[in-house]
């Protein structure tokens, strides 16, 4: 694993101007895509506008300073100071080439073909005097005017904007510099900036600094000017000892996620909330103290109304955020954990359990070339303490349990200390980690995979590199020493899925064969030609077929595509219990009764948006169809006569028999377009759990309300992770509740607690 510094640069948005870096922040925001129009916000066009001719033209260098306001065209006077384009502020100085004069601004153009324009007296001498201002209220003298810099013959006069809206910020001889919140901070894809305008000393009547402790009970100030006062002042500089001094102590305290970039050391911060019913506010400081992340959720109103899946100003790999919540906000809720264990990579999902131990799988959720670094380790499943654990680097690993739950086999193929692809089939004791017996692969080149069977390990390799034929040898799970090997021909699959299967099971030459793992004598076989539809498993957004539960061992039924046919065989004789045809787009889901949900794409696709799905709750014994939705619905668990569902990306809770929906949280959270990778439904008394978005939510299971946020679990979207989110994020067993998370804690819950912790 990489342990050097963080690149400097990551996380930024950033523009190459003429060969000088501009960032475009400033203060807690940081504005996102700023090219697209601004609907709403202004003409902002570029027109003539009557001014002091300045003595800058085409060609010249010029000098641009922290603080500039940064527009897309010329703004006029006649465009309300709340209502102005403003791009950001820049955070750099360094020469820039002037591309084009109009009157007082001029335009600026960089090496990546960016164009903008401020204002030029920005780059004058007089600009060097301007010095920055704790904000300060102000009162005007009346009919006095703003002015876009000082002495500009572009001017405004003063109105309802400035009432609890604009604050002296800055200063150059006899002038203040004020800022002016917009009128809309959010609007479609993006972020609004404060305005910066001037006005004359001797026109303020009185001015006052803002008090400290912004969102303290006592000074009431609303949440739309705490958000101005924070996108003024909070800046990267920031520390957590201002913030404190500022915005008052937080309501919360929580490990940050991971600060850091795949490929780089875990770094866990620290993350404060500041909640409020119309606004929670986070700031997260590394481990000195910096500010580094901070996000505005902002429940949908007048003043926010968007599209509900819009996350403004990137994500929080990004430093100024704000994301638009659905009609409710989750609060905060204090559920104490048992014991957490912290581990080093982000994300942990459970794999297996036995009484003493928890076989933890750990993933970094980096992919397309962003994936370094997969473990597996042990925790004492009492205390929490790390056991063991074996590093994968960013090779591929599987782990099989055997059926006694007292060893684990464990597949790597590359070895992250000496840096190069060395197969290693390792079978260690699950509670000490000592390596009980180890395979080496004669074969020069890398294996296939493993599997396992009933006290059996077997090792997939190709007969040559690159051969589509491969050698099976199966391993005794017990010593290591090979039973017996077969060479299967092109087309064949493995089709075993934990050392609980009780025969070693594979397809070949039109026929599903079961062999005793001990002789590879035939048991029982299946003929069955190769289907023409493609597995969904071999989707890696598809989260399987069934949920596996880490605590409980494997059913002997198992679906699986014979010819273009759903079949349901009994794996301990081969006999089919059920069927029904399979269809390209298809995906089947087995509820935790039995039951089917089976979801179908109109278009024959393997992926498509929800409109394209239609889904049936399906009854294989009876063959009966119970209903049909024009909808998706995924990640069901059935409890009584509900079924609650993720149906079209939120939660909802369905009437078993019909299919009615009886609740959805559409509206109250609506801030997730494709939130259902992330695990599964975990019902404690008449409490719903399910992880979404950064939140493990609580939810009320009868009717849907949000009662709030998990204290203290990260939660995050771990791309082509989705089997091992649905089954490994969030387990329960009695009254122990497992929950993973983002930032490399795992931690366990008492389930009683939650229902006492809410009611307080």
């Amino acid at each position: 694993m990489k342990t050097g510094r963080k690149r400097q640069w990551t996380g930024y948005p950033w523009n190459i101007v003429a060969g000088v870096l501009v960032v475009l922040v400033m203060g807690g925001l940081l504005l996102y895509n700023h090219a697209r129009a601004l609907a709403g916000q202004g003409s902002g066009s570029v027109t003539q506008v009557l001014s002091v001719k300045l003595n800058y033209k085409k060609g010249d260098m010029v000098t641009v300073a922290e603080g500039v306001p940064i527009y897309r065209g010329v703004v006029e006077s006649s465009v309300s100071p709340d209502l102005m384009d403003i791009n950001g502020y820049s955070s750099a100085q360094g020469s820039l080439q002037i591309d084009a004069v109009r009157g007082e601004w001029i335009k600026l153009k960089g090496s990546d073909y960016t164009e903008f324009w401020i204002p030029g007296w920005y780059t004058s001498k007089e600009s060097r005097s301007l010095t920055k201002s704790i904000p300060q209220t102000f009162k005007l003298q009346s009919g006095s005017k703003l002015y876009l810099f000082p002495g500009s013959q572009a001017t405004w006069s003063s109105g309802a904007f400035l009432k609890e809206q604009a604050f002296i910020v800055a200063a150059t001889k006899d002038w203040y510099g004020v800022s002016i919140a917009p009128r809309v901070w959010n609007k479609e894809s993006s972020t609004y900036r404060s305005a910066l305008l001037w006005v004359k000393a001797q026109d303020v009547a009185q001015h006052t600094k803002v008090a400290d402790g912004w969102f303290s009970r006592q000074l009431a100030m609303p949440t739309s000017t705490i958000r101005h006062l924070i996108d003024i002042v909070l800046n990267s500089k920031t520390t957590s000892k201002q913030v404190a001094q500022w915005l008052g102590e937080p309501d919360w305290q929580e490990h940050s996620g991971n600060l850091n970039d795949t490929g780089y050391a875990m770094s866990i911060g620290k993350t404060w909330r500041y909640e409020r019913a119309d606004a929670h506010f986070l700031v997260t400081f590394n481990k000195n103290g910096k500010l580094v992340r901070t996000r505005w959720n902002i429940p949908q109103d007048d003043r926010n109304g968007v599209v509900s899946n819009w996350e403004f100003g990137g994500s929080d790999e990004y430093q100024f955020t704000t994301k638009i919540y659905g009609t409710m906000l989750p609060a905060t809720l204090p559920w104490k954990s048992v014991w957490t264990n912290q581990g080093e990579i982000n994300y942990t999902f459970l794999q297996a359990a036995t009484d003493d131990v928890l076989l933890i799988k750990g993933d970094d959720g980096g992919f397309s070339g962003g994936y370094y670094e997969g473990s597996i380790y042990a925790l004492d499943r009492h205390s929490g303490q790390r056991l063991w654990g074996i590093n994968g680097g960013f090779g591929r690993q599987q782990a099989e349990v055997d059926a006694g739950r007292q060893y684990v086999t464990i597949y790597t193929d590359y070895d992250p200390d000496k840096k190069k692809y060395v197969d290693r089939i390792r079978h260690l004791g699950l509670k000490n980690g000592k390596v009980e017996w180890e395979y080496t692969p004669k074969q020069n080149f890398r294996l296939n995979g493993i599997t396992a069977a009933k006290n059996v390990v077997i090792v997939d390799s190709a007969v040559v590199e690159g051969s589509s034929n491969s050698w099976l040898t199966v391993l005794d799970s017990a010593n290591g020493k090979t039973l017996w090997k077969r060479k299967l021909t092109t087309g064949y699959e493995l089709l075993n899925k934990s050392a609980e299967d009780p025969y070693v099971m594979y397809w070949e030459k039109d026929k599903l064969i079961a062999a005793d793992p001990r002789s590879g004598r035939t048991v029982w076989s299946i003929a069955a030609g190769k289907s023409t539809i493609e597995h969904p498993e071999r989707n890696p957004y598809f989260d399987g077929i069934a949920r596996i539960d880490p605590f409980v061992p494997s059913q002997p039924e198992r679906w699986m595509l014979l010819d273009d046919q759903w079949v349901l065989v009994d794996l301990n004789n081969g006999q089919k219990l059920a069927q029904f045809p399979a269809r390209v787009g298809q995906q089947i889901e087995v509820l935790n009764d039995g039951m089917v949900l089976i979801r179908e794409n109109n278009n024959g696709e393997m992926y498509g948006e929800y409109e394209d799905y239609i889904t049936t709750l399906y009854d294989p014994m009876t063959e009966k169809k119970w209903w049909t939705q024009n909808n998706k619905i995924e990640r069901g668990f059935v409890e009584d006569d509900q079924l609650y569902v993720i149906k079209n990306g939120y939660p909802s809770a369905l009437a078993y028999d019909s299919g009615e929906t009886r609740w959805s949280a559409q509206n109250t959270i609506a801030a997730f377009q494709y939130p259902t990778n992330q695990g599964s439904y975990v019902v404690i008394d008449d409490q719903l759990l399910l992880p979404m978005g950064d939140d493990l939510l609580v939810m009320n299971k009868q009717d849907g309300t949000l009662l709030g946020r998990v204290h203290d679990v990260v939660m995050g979207n771990p791309e082509h992770r989705d089997r091992d989110a649905k089954n490994g994020t969030m387990n329960r067993l009695g009254n122990e509740v497992y929950i993973g998370s983002s930032n490399g804690r795992f931690s366990l819950y008492n389930a009683g607690s939650l229902k006492t912790d809410i009611s307080r």
